[in-house]
Parts: C-alpha cells; structure tokens; sequence
C-alpha cells in the first residue's frame, strides 16, 4: 500500500497522485492543471473571465464598465460624477455648482436677481419696489427697497451718500471730512493743527516747533540750536571763532594780538 501506481491512479499519504495532484485535481500550491485554485482564480487573482474576487477585470473595471472608484466614463451607477454632479449639471439635491436649481432657484428660493417664484424679494418687495404687505413702496417699519424711510435714512440712520442726520458719516466725520472734535482723518483741523498744536510740518501757530525753534532754525530769542543768532553771535556776544562784534575775544584781544586797551591809548 501507499505505492504510486499510474494505472491504477493511487495516491501517497499526503493525497496526492504520482503528478502531483490531489483527488480534487489541485497541487501542493492550490491549482489545477489549469491554473486555478479552488475558487477559480489564477495565480493573479483572476478567474476564467478575467475577473478578480472583487469583481474588476485586469483594467480594473468591473461586468458593468465602473472602475473600482464606482465610476464609469466619468460617471456612478447614479449618474454623478466625483464632484457629485450628473450630466446636467445638478447634485443630488438638484443644484448646480451656482447653487441654483432647474426653475433657476437658489435654495432660498430666489433666482439670480433676488426675487422668488412670486416675485418679491426677501424683503417683501417686488420689482417694481411695491411691499407684498404693504401694497406701498415702503415696508412696515417704513423702509423702501433700497432700504431708506421718507427721510432718506436707512435702518442705521445714514442717507444715499452716507451721512446721518448731523451730518457725519460711519467714520464720524462730515462732508468737509471733519469730525465732531474739529479734525480731519489725518488729525488736523480747519487751521491746520493738530491736537497738540502743531502743522503738517510740526509747527505751532508762532512758527515755532517741538524743540522751540521756528523755520530759520531759531527760538524765540533769535538763537539757533548752536546758541548763535542770525549775526553770527552767541549770547555773550561772541562769535564762532571767540570774538565779539568789535573783534576782540574775552582777554580783549582781536586777531593780531592786539590788546584794546593798548589800541586805545593808541
């Protein structure tokens, strides 16, 4: 017993046959003579149509044309594409990318321009400005279609151009671009000053600037930042070089050497 006789078809102790294959007709690996396992699949997962266990042939589309993503020719079994649109150009809810519907809807209800299937805008009023309520041109808190009461107001208290009923605009200033302190957005007001008194060029209204001197580079005393006067002078009376105006320096002496008083009795 347990000899492998090709006539009589017998098999060893494992079960298989003098070629190598069990009772069934598969091998030690799993397949027929044919190639394929017990489930009907090859070596490469694919059965005798070519399809693979998950149904998709080597291209990767199933019996019915979708690839494994469920798409085919760009399309579900639904009819929409990855961005969840069909042929049309509608989702599933039955909107286009602009959001509007087959009848040109939003949503909302309201088409491009803003009006519902009755005509009327989500505020009550139709094309024409009459307020389905109403039956006026204004609404029940008195606002028409642009949004302004008999005055010229709106809800926030500002007219067409802007300004409220004093005169300001949103950014609290009026339509000379002042606001209620006096100052333009820049900080200055009708003078051209600002709040600590000085012009665009940093000058007060005596010409003079934050550090006290005024244009010509002088104070108030007619001194530049060096101590020296228009002349030339300092407030000892002496010169850059040291003398005075007669020419002579502290010692009383000018440049020659020369003393005053030596000069006088001259």
């Amino acid at each position: 017993m347990g000899f492998l006789d090709r006539f009589s078809h017998t098999f060893d102790k494992q079960g298989y046959d003098l070629d190598g294959y069990d009772k069934d007709g598969f091998a030690k690996s799993g397949y027929n003579k044919k190639g394929y396992d017990k489930n009907g699949f090859d070596r490469n997962g694919y059965d005798k149509k070519g399809y693979d266990k998950r149904g998709y042939d080597r291209k990767g589309f199933d019996k019915k044309g979708y690839d494994k993503k469920g798409y085919k020719e760009g399309y579900d079994e639904d009819g929409f594409d990855f961005k969840g649109y069909n042929k049309d150009g509608f989702n599933k809810k039955g909107y286009d990318k602009k959001g509007y519907n087959k009848d040109r809807f939003n949503k909302k209800g309201y088409d491009k321009k803003g009006y519902n299937k009755d005509g009327y805008d989500n505020r009550g009023f139709s094309i024409d400005g009459i307020h389905i309520d109403t039956k006026t041109t204004f609404d029940i808190n008195g606002f028409n279609k642009k949004g302004y009461d008999k005055n010229g107001y709106n809800l926030e208290g500002y007219d067409k151009n802007g300004y409220n009923l004093e005169g300001y605009n949103k950014n609290g200033f009026n339509k000379k671009g002042y606001d209620l302190n006096g100052y333009d957005k820049n900080g200055y007001n009708l003078e051209g000053f600002n709040k600590k008194g000085y012009d665009l060029n940093g000058y007060d209204k005596n010409g003079y600037n934050l550090e006290g001197y005024n244009k010509d580079g002088y104070d108030s005393n007619g001194f530049d930042e060096d101590g020296y006067d228009s002349n030339g002078f300092n407030k000892q009376g002496y010169d850059h070089l040291g003398y005075d105006k007669d020419g002579y320096n502290q010692e009383g002496y000018n440049k020659y050497n020369k003393n005053k008083n030596e000069i006088e009795t001259d």
